[in-house]
């Protein structure tokens, strides 16, 4: 072989290795980003939350799709979507998926070189991503990308229905949220006690102007009471006065929520529940076995916190008297709204005899007929009324 033929032949070895064959085509499109291919949503990129993604869309077809996970609270987070548009003639959109590809939302076209900018409330760490556009006279049309997590969610959360509802504390006031969409729930339970009735007042206070706040009222049950729903208007607050008893058998729920949309997310307000201490130091004395046994002469008073017509639902005050030998009890009773039982006992075992029932308090005095032996005797005290007073005044008599 003479000089010129081994020339020949070591370039073409040499060109053929660097890949320059004439009977092969180059496919490669120089147009494409580094996070292709992924035109359909099987091929998403996968992408970290908080990454700034720098990419571009290389024709009129081209579709970008990437699966965002990471930080999450597990509670309510605003995932804000931020779109740069590095082209003055190209119009983005982008489409929203949650992690099981179904649509969320779509974000309206912006505007050829408008940027974009859009947040959702959800509670997953995990959505997908599709960047689309139209109107680019040139390509590549290029974009950059991020998607930034912000919590926020208040120390209750997740409270969004009745069986996750959070025990709020008393007398105390919270300062709380309510996004799009957003229900808070609460229990309110007073343990310091067992079977005292109280009052309690709930105070909601609107931080917001565009907010309609709502309240509605459930039992221990978690049935809603009937009519309890308070409604008021944008950017007013609510109070509501509730009659509860205590103990571990007993609770109120409150379902918080607006009626309107909300311009500001999240919206904030207050919320307090003061208990109102009420009733009298001698409950619970709902029963003629815990009643409050009365020993000197003087004047007795209380107050019926909760007032009813079924006495299963009602607060009753049962005080107690004993009769001694010889003697008889002189007394009078007062009270607006008030009735009261009349029971006794010869031998202070048992359950005692029902004398008389329904008594109007008289303003004057009675004397009973009792005298011959020792009698111990019951007053119940009742009202149809919540937050009735009662006052008995009584003495030893010959």
């Amino acid at each position: 072989m003479n000089k010129k033929a081994f020339f020949l032949a070591t370039t073409a070895v040499i060109l053929m290795m660097a890949g320059f064959n004439s009977c092969k085509k180059d496919n490669v499109d120089p147009q494409l980003d580094q996070y292709e291919p992924n035109d359909v949503i099987t091929e998403a990129t996968q992408i970290t939350i908080g990454t700034k993604i720098t990419a571009n869309l290389h024709n009129r077809e081209d579709v970008d799709y990437y699966k965002f996970s990471g930080t999450a609270s597990g509670k309510i987070d605003i995932l804000k979507f931020e779109l740069s548009n590095g082209s003055t003639d190209a119009n983005f959109t982008i489409t929203i998926y949650g992690k099981n590809k179904e649509e969320i939302a779509q974000v309206p076209y912006a505007g050829s070189g408008i940027d974009l900018d859009y947040q959702i409330i959800t509670k997953d760490a995990e959505f997908y991503v599709r960047v689309s556009g139209k109107d680019a006279s040139s390509y590549p049309a290029n974009y950059s990308l991020t998607v930034k997590f912000t919590n926020v969610a208040d120390k209750y959360e997740p409270n969004d229905d009745i069986a996750t509802a959070a025990v709020f504390p008393f007398n105390t006031a919270e300062t709380l949220n309510l996004l799009t969409g957003d229900i808070d729930f609460f229990k309110i339970q007073d343990l310091s006690t067992e079977n005292v009735w109280d009052a309690y007042e709930v105070k909601l206070e609107n931080k917001t102007t565009d907010m309609s706040p709502a309240i509605n009222f459930y039992d221990a049950s978690k049935t809603e009471i009937e009519g309890s729903e308070i409604i008021v208007g944008a950017g007013k607050d609510i109070t509501k006065q509730i009659f509860m008893k205590s103990g571990a058998d007993n609770a109120q729920y409150l379902k918080v929520y607006t009626l309107s949309p909300l311009g500001t997310i999240p919206a904030n307000y207050t919320l307090e529940v003061v208990k109102k201490y009420l009733n009298e130091a001698s409950e619970p004395n709902d029963t003629w076995e815990t009643a409050q046994e009365i020993t000197t002469d003087g004047t007795y008073q209380g107050t019926i916190v909760k007032g009813g017509s079924n006495p299963a639902d009602s607060d009753i005050d049962f005080v107690k008297i004993t009769i001694p030998t010889g003697k008889k009890l002189r007394y009078r009773i007062i009270g607006d709204n008030i009735k009261y039982d009349y029971y006794y006992n010869f031998s202070n075992l048992g359950a005692p005899s029902l004398w008389y029932s329904d008594a109007s308090p008289s303003y004057g005095w009675t004397t009973s007929s009792f005298g011959g032996s020792s009698v111990y005797c019951y007053f119940a005290f009742k009202s149809t009324v919540d937050l009735a007073q009662w006052t008995v005044e009584f003495e030893l008599v010959d």
